[in-house]
């Protein structure tokens, strides 16, 4: 569990798969951290704030959609699922994350073709307002999990809030030499560069061995998370059909294609209506290498781009990249 304090959790609950483009009202954001015991209580009133300043500026959060709730109160379930997701912040304002009604999308990269979610916790219930469900392989940010991890949260009546019990985890020191030392550490007299630095000075030590080495390399720590409501959408994976490679929409594709993708690239020019149709080798990314392919498609023999390509149709990868404006001729 040695990224659980990198992520922020959200917790949807509904009756069944909700739709693209359907909001889901009953929903919580995580939007509290605080640390509550192990080898980092000592340093709780110095990382706290950190930890926290994390969770708000993150650009990802961890999305959990309850299935098959019967009880609007969300007090009382003998049998529910608890789907993993990833989301991002719909109108991109981190102030109002937690204001309690914030829209978040769920992110095309933690569904499967179909637009199922990839990870789904089983044996799930809620007894008197307290949920648990899992264990299973919890999505975070950047493509990790956190494994057999077992939700457990105290849901207020309604879903107005919700509070996680004590959360046992480890945290990996490299994440503290990646945080830059606060103030007043980061000046004289102590002109520390890491927050590992700072907890060495308070007497805070490693205390447990991650990867099973036989050297201690990460910190104990006991955490709570709190929550807000907010609500949740999913995204449309339809699209609209497109021919990869014609930049244009033209219904062509010709050198004219590559000509207008590197100047989108490198200096400015206007992009296409439809992203799906440069991302030529249909890895998600629209880069230099799509212009690459492209023209050693039309001029040396290479490889034709990925497929929709000889005729009009739809992307069949799910990935961050939209199309949305049909080209001519599909």
């Amino acid at each position: 569990m040695r990224y659980l304090l990198k992520i922020s959790l959200i917790l949807a609950l509904s009756s069944s798969f909700t739709q693209a483009g359907e909001p889901i009202e009953d929903a919580f954001v995580n939007s509290g951290i605080s640390i509550t015991g192990g080898a980092l209580a000592p340093a709780a009133a110095i990382l706290d704030p950190i930890l926290q300043q994390q969770l708000t500026a993150s650009p990802q959060f961890n999305l959990l959609e309850i299935r098959d709730l019967d009880d609007p109160l969300m007090q009382d379930d003998a049998e529910v699922a608890v789907a993993s997701l990833l989301g991002i912040d719909v109108d991109e304002d981190p102030s109002n994350n937690f204001d309690g009604s914030n829209l978040f999308e769920v992110t095309p990269e933690s569904l499967d073709d179909s637009g199922e979610p990839l990870v789904l916790f089983g044996s799930g219930s809620i007894i008197a307002g307290e949920l648990s469900a899992g264990p299973a392989d919890l999505q975070i940010p950047g493509g990790g999990s956190l494994p057999g991890v077992l939700l457990q949260l105290t849901i207020e009546p309604g879903g107005t809030g919700a509070i996680s019990p004590s959360i046992p985890a480890s945290i990996p020191v490299e994440l503290f030499d990646a945080i830059p030392a606060p103030f007043p550490f980061d000046g004289f007299p102590f002109n520390y560069d890491t927050m590992t630095q700072v907890l060495e000075f308070v007497g805070i030590v490693v205390d447990t061995d991650l990867d099973g080495d036989g050297i201690l390399d990460a910190f104990s720590v006991e955490f709570s998370l709190s929550f807000v409501s907010c609500e949740l959408v999913y995204p449309d994976l339809t699209g609209s059909p497109f021919r990869r490679g014609d930049f244009g929409g033209d219904g062509t594709i010709d050198l004219s294609d590559s000509i207008n993708m590197l100047d989108y690239l490198f200096t400015g020019g206007a992009g296409p209506g439809c992203m799906d149709s440069t991302d030529i080798d249909d890895n998600g990314l629209v880069d230099i290498a799509d212009a690459v392919l492209l023209l050693g498609y039309l001029f040396t023999g290479g490889a034709p781009p990925a497929t929709p390509f000889d005729t009009c149709g739809e992307d069949s990868t799910i990935d961050p990249l939209e199309c949305l404006i049909p080209h001519q001729g599909c």
